[in-house]
């Protein structure tokens, strides 16, 4: 008859210290986009003679054609009046841009240019446009 073998257990050491990783040290800069300015003022028509004759003897249809270079119905640009399809379409247009391109200013700054001065307004918009190398849709 055999008897049976002892099994005999060995309780490991317990552990004493935590494996550590290995990690370096990287150390990253973050810098956060300042607001810039337009690049022309509200004023500088003459700057661009181009853009200032479409807006004030073209206006609605040059208008609708800087809508359709941002990407925007063109309805949005040709009946931006108070009254039109669109009611404050060129507002919106001012507004959109602006903040796309993290231009300083702020919505009732918009209100105001496109309400008391709107073509200067937009050939404004038009030279920022042509400054960032939007495509000429061609109305003018």
């Amino acid at each position: 008859m055999q008897t049976p073998q002892q099994v005999q257990y060995v309780q490991p050491d317990p552990v004493t210290m935590q494996p550590t990783v290995v990690t370096s040290q990287v150390s990253t800069t973050v810098v956060a986009n300042q607001p810039q300015h337009w690049d022309s003022g509200l004023f500088g028509c003459c700057d661009d003679v181009h853009s200032m004759c479409c807006s004030f003897f073209c206006g609605p249809s040059y208008y609708a054609s800087l809508a359709s270079s941002m990407g925007e119905s063109c309805c949005v640009g040709c009946c931006g009046d108070p009254v039109g399809c669109v009611p404050g379409g060129h507002i919106a247009m001012r507004a959109a841009f602006r903040n796309k391109h993290g231009i300083h200013g702020s919505i009732c700054d918009d209100c105001m240019v496109m309400i008391f001065c709107r073509s200067c307004g937009m050939c404004q918009l038009a030279r920022q446009m042509k400054e960032f190398g939007y495509p000429n849709t061609g109305c003018c």
